[in-house]
């Protein structure tokens, strides 16, 4: 019969002689807690990922869409309702929080629908095919600069319609905005003027600020 001291001896050395290269099991129940977290996360980044593609459809349908038109009439107007959103939206991010605070309401309920039927003229003149490749610029001017956006044809590369904002600050006055438009059926030669609003005493932020 073997002595206990050598049993327990013969124990210490295994268990010194194999540290490490044993690899403990993990319960089931925390493997399948694992594989859950990972599924979930790739659902989640794939969900997010179709979102975003998703997102980028919608915004690309809804910018051809008012091209889906068969009439000329439809699709001026499709395109017309697209350029006045597209006109308040830069409106909005040339004028900055603090402007677009005091004339916003004056913005979308005046001056956009008259830009808007500027644009309704321009296209009277012109065929269906001209219409479907017209767009819009997305780059209003910071600074003191007056463009908020220009509407071109594609196709040509020329400019038709430019809808902008000049600064006025007349003597012992106030300042003022004066929003207006320039067109290509003069040759953009006529300020074709859309409404002033005064804004006061103080000069007023610079835009995009």
């Amino acid at each position: 019969m073997i002595p206990q001291w050598i049993k327990k001896s013969l124990v210490a050395c295994v268990a010194v002689l194999t540290f490490g290269t044993v690899i403990p099991t993990l319960p089931a129940h925390y493997l399948d807690k694992e594989n859950d977290k990972q599924n979930v996360q790739k659902a989640g980044n794939d969900v997010a990922a179709s979102g975003f593609e998703t997102e980028l459809a919608t915004k690309k349908e809804s910018h051809n869409s008012w091209k889906l038109k068969d009439s000329k009439e439809d699709l001026l107007d499709g395109f017309s309702s697209y350029a006045a959103r597209e006109a308040e939206k830069q409106g909005a991010t040339k004028f900055g929080s603090r402007i677009t605070e005091r004339i916003n309401r004056q913005y979308t309920e005046q001056i956009v629908p008259a830009f808007a039927q500027a644009l309704q003229e321009i296209g009277d003149v012109h065929s269906l095919a001209w219409i479907r490749e017209l767009d819009v610029t997305h780059a209003p001017s910071q600074g003191f600069g007056e463009r908020i956006m220009h509407v071109y044809n594609k196709q040509s590369g020329k400019e038709v319609l430019k809808l902008h904002v000049r600064r006025d600050h007349p003597p012992l006055d106030g300042y003022y905005f004066n929003f207006h438009y320039h067109t290509a059926l003069d040759d953009f030669q006529q300020h074709h003027e859309i409404k002033t609003i005064y804004w006061g005493k103080n000069m007023p932020p610079k835009w995009r600020a």
